[in-house]
């Protein structure tokens, strides 16, 4: 009995330590904050704002997706964030887009908010500050387009472990379902720490690319943010298997490192700078839903 006692606590202890508390400095706050803090806006603009649970996941807590605009549009936009448990770059900059496209009164924000439907998920990996999920698989690794291929693991020790087999864990099905429900044009699953770089799954045509790059630089007159669109858009790679996956159900994706490599970008950076180049992509891709 004593040593069973000592086995829970163990594990209790494991669990508080490494997948209730933030690792590091990689994140702003913590997972309630930000999710909270989307909460609030559809508190405050119950018209255009709401959310929906799309699954539990490995320890039974809601992943939460915030539906923003026009829901009979058919020009739909997914953002996710936090696949990878410490990388909310994503989740924090989509915020301020959701913020901004509610509060600001721009034109253009009155125009997306009646002619878009923007899907943002701003915790996936809603269980652990770690890379993995709690069952620890890297989420990103486990989608059916890719599995097993190359920048997977077997070893559950590895930081690409892919999973017993595809589509294993409650999170991926999760977003899976998602993309077989909700007619999503676009698909941005947002990382951090390997940028900043956009890739493009090959569904999306050059042709697109070069509208957007061009829309990119118009918006940016108004809007600011940095040269985006002269960067390089490369094709995506074995490591963007949710991209690759929801390309399967019709959307055109793509994966977007945003902030430095390898560093944690101070929030000055992550407000202004990297913000800015979310939202003149978001204007310009939304634009082009037609």
């Amino acid at each position: 009995m004593k040593n069973k006692t000592i086995l829970v606590i163990a594990t209790i202890v494991f669990l508080v330590f490494v997948i209730a508390i933030p690792v590091g400095s990689a994140n702003y706050e913590t997972k309630t904050s930000i999710i909270n803090k989307f909460k609030g806006l559809c508190t405050s603009y119950p018209k255009y704002a709401n959310y929906v649970s799309i699954g539990k996941s490995v320890l039974g807590k809601d992943i939460l997706m915030f539906r923003i605009g026009n829901t009979s549009s058919s020009g739909r936009i997914m953002w996710d964030s936090q696949m990878h448990g410490p990388e909310d770059l994503g989740s924090e900059t989509g915020y301020l887009f959701a913020k901004w496209l509610l509060s600001s009164g721009d034109s253009r924000a009155k125009y997306m908010l009646a002619h878009n439907w923007f899907l943002f998920v701003p915790v996936v990996n809603i269980d652990s500050y770690q890379r993995a999920n709690a069952h620890m698989v890297n989420i990103n690794r486990n989608f059916p387009v890719g599995w097993g291929h190359s920048g997977t693991s077997t070893k559950t020790s590895a930081q690409d472990y892919r999973g017993p087999y595809a589509a294993s864990e409650p999170e991926t099905k999760a977003l899976i379902s998602v993309w077989k429900t909700y007619r999503v044009k676009y698909y941005i699953n947002t990382h951090t720490f390997g940028g900043p770089i956009i890739y493009k799954q090959s569904a999306v045509p050059s042709s697109l690319i070069t509208t957007l790059k061009s829309r990119i630089n118009t918006y940016r007159a108004t809007y600011g943010g940095n040269p985006i669109a002269d960067n390089n858009w490369y094709s995506l790679g074995g490591g963007g298997m949710a991209a690759g996956t929801s390309q399967s159900y019709g959307i055109q994706s793509f994966l977007w490192e945003i902030g430095p490599p390898n560093v944690v970008a101070p929030y000055s950076d992550m407000s202004g700078k990297y913000y800015k180049d979310v939202r003149v992509f978001l204007i310009a891709l939304a634009s082009m839903c037609g």
